[in-house]
């Protein structure tokens, strides 16, 4: 199993996906709209709306830039989205 977390486009080209949790949580937190969580193998692949910035706010993220939100927001993504990988287990 390949430990790396992945982005790309999903197979609908109005989503976008990343199995990365931390960068779904960011995403959430900056508003990008959520739509499901999809478990392929031990994988959980976070999927959300494609919009305009996307680009931008990978790049925040990578990059390590200063963002404005709050912090226990982003923590609460954090716990949200470990919920939904989890539940998926069962």
């Amino acid at each position: 199993m390949d430990p790396t977390p992945t982005t790309s486009p999903a197979p609908d080209d109005n989503k976008y996906r990343t199995s990365d949790l931390y960068y779904a949580a960011f995403l959430k937190t900056a508003g990008v709209r959520f739509v499901e969580a999809v478990r392929e193998g031990k994988r959980t692949h976070f999927v959300f709306e494609h919009q305009e910035g996307l680009r931008a706010l990978k790049n925040q993220y990578y990059g390590r830039a200063a963002v404005k939100f709050q912090p226990l927001t982003y923590a609460d993504e954090i716990k949200t989205l470990k919920t939904l990988t989890y539940a998926d287990r069962g």
